[in-house]
């Protein structure tokens, strides 16, 4: 295992914490912008774990790994997430990727769609270009098992995206999301 070390201090807060997210007239989007988390540096190493599905980390501490469990099947894929949430504490959870809402899913739980759809190749997910406003940045201001409305936060991105093409990729992948999760309804456990 390898570290990487983020260096920095604590840095200004904007606004307090808003703790009812998906409630608030603020978007999303700016939530995430303009929360405490997004405004605090972490001097933590975090850890590597090569050769796992996917890994991301973040200057205010935040740490999410990912692989594939060994319950995991190509009709029922789970995922198991680790790593460290915005209280500095370790984590671990299965994730059934199958029945992830990205209506009201956790930046970990998108993760792990994410990176399963990337792994399957695709054609919307997989595709190389830029996004606006990407899954992975939720977790600058929200905590990695928060839950939120990721199509209203990719959307919000979206709306604001000064490149149409870029706002363009980032509805699209919200769609893909949404779409994923519609089609995989009712199949339940298999």
């Amino acid at each position: 295992m390898n570290n990487i070390t983020f260096g920095g201090m604590r840095a200004s807060h904007y606004s307090k914490r808003n703790t009812a997210k998906n409630q608030s007239s603020t978007p999303l989007r700016d939530q995430c912008l303009f929360s405490e988390l997004a405004n605090f540096q972490s001097d933590r190493t975090a850890k590597v774990h090569p050769g796992i599905l996917a890994s991301a980390w973040t200057e205010n501490g935040q740490e999410l790994h990912l692989d594939y469990d060994e319950s995991s099947t190509a009709d029922n894929p789970v995922i198991k997430a680790w790593g460290i949430d915005s209280k500095g504490e370790d984590f671990e959870r299965m994730i059934h990727v199958n029945e992830v809402d990205p209506r009201n899913a956790s930046p970990a739980e998108m993760r792990a769609l994410e990176a399963h759809l990337k792994k399957q190749g695709d054609s919307v997910i997989a595709s190389s270009g830029m996004r606006e406003w990407r899954v992975g940045e939720a977790m600058w201001g929200f905590d990695v098992n928060e839950k939120l409305n990721f199509i209203q936060f990719l959307n919000e991105g979206a709306q604001m995206a000064i490149e149409p093409e870029k706002g363009a990729k980032t509805r699209m992948d919200a769609e893909r999301f949404l779409f994923y999760f519609q089609q995989n309804q009712g199949r339940g456990e298999l």
